[in-house]
């Protein structure tokens, strides 16, 4: 009997906690950065291109492409396309990169809270 009541109070707390929610926090911050190989819409390649996804909290708003030199290639905006879901792309990216589309995924599901979808030349 005496190590019931410590028992019932744990067991209390556990119970009476559970009713709130947590704030995950992302795993991910701005900028993310990495490589592609891009290729001209004719498919001749271009080799490494760098990329940096910009944007405030949760949200991308933008990826720019540069050279392994650090030249400028070009920026492009992301939109929102779905509830936490975000597309970048023009026909201007799909020339001078090849890649006519970024899509941004924001989900747990991801292992990083994001997914990073490369749609290329059409």
């Amino acid at each position: 009997m005496k190590h019931l009541f410590p028992i019932a109070l744990a067991l209390g707390l556990i119970l009476s906690l559970s009713g709130f929610t947590t704030v995950s926090k992302p795993l991910y911050s701005f900028p993310i950065t990495g490589t592609i190989t891009g290729t001209p819409g004719a498919g001749q390649p271009v080799g490494t291109i760098n990329y940096s996804i910009n944007g405030s909290g949760t949200t991308p708003t933008s990826v720019t492409f540069t050279t392994t030199s650090g030249a400028f290639i070009g920026n492009y905006p992301f939109s929102l396309s779905s509830p936490n879901n975000y597309l970048a792309g023009s026909n201007d990216m799909r020339i001078k990169t090849g890649t006519t589309a970024v899509y941004f995924h924001i989900s747990t599901a991801c292992g990083s809270d994001y997914c990073l979808e490369w749609i290329g030349a059409l």
